[in-house]
């Protein structure tokens, strides 16, 4: 299968050591090229045209939101995913009007991460967790229709498999077995499907998925 390729930005080189030791450790991934600053970046990105670009916002002389900006000037079609520590409610709604593909805090979990990057290679909008719940202040299912973000999008792998084997019937037990995991891992990703989907119970949890076309 075909890498998607990453051209990173950020002014860190140990930032940028650690993204490229995790993504390509993922095998899906390959990291084509990366710049320290946002001057390096709008020349090297049309050459290059990389799948995704991942930009940091704090970064000397031409910061991220700018070169961000002037990128998409360029080339609107650009699929640029924020990863930055900065959450500001203001600032992150002025990067989502500005045509962003993504926005994820550095302090995601790793597999939110790679999801989130897959979301995008897909043609998704993505926003982390975090982001979604506290800062833009809607309710998950509501996303497809006020910013459209798939709610899908807002799952990991692991738990997109686990809904679906709910979905069939199947036990946490046998949701363990099936995919190798502990029984106490099972309840845990069950847990978080509750949480993102904003429902109660595992029959509301499958009502929702059937409603929004999550399942198989």
């Amino acid at each position: 299968m075909k890498k998607g390729t990453l051209y990173l930005v950020d002014d860190h080189q140990l930032v940028i050591d650690g993204i490229i030791s995790l993504v390509e450790s993922s095998g899906e991934w390959e990291v084509i090229g990366y710049a320290n600053s946002g001057e390096e970046a709008l020349q090297k990105i049309p050459i290059l045209k990389p799948d995704i670009i991942l930009m940091d916002l704090e970064m000397p002389r031409m910061n991220g939101l700018q070169c961000t900006e002037k990128l998409l000037a360029q080339h609107a079609n650009y699929k640029i995913v924020i990863l930055t520590f900065h959450h500001e409610k203001a600032l992150v709604q002025k990067m989502v009007k500005m045509g962003i593909a993504g926005y994820i805090i550095k302090n995601a979990p790793r597999q939110e991460f790679l999801s989130g990057l897959q979301a995008v290679m897909q043609g998704n909008k993505f926003y982390c967790t975090q982001l979604t719940e506290s800062l833009l202040e809607v309710n998950p299912l509501s996303l497809k229709r006020e910013s459209n973000v798939k709610l899908l999008a807002l799952l990991s792998q692991r738990e997109r498999e686990v809904l679906q084997l709910i979905a069939e019937g199947i036990s946490s037990k046998e949701i363990a077995d099936k995919l190798h995991l502990s029984p106490g891992t099972v309840e845990t990703h069950r847990k978080n499907l509750l949480k993102k989907l904003n429902v109660r119970n595992s029959a509301e949890l499958i009502r929702v998925a059937l409603t929004e076309g999550l399942l198989d």
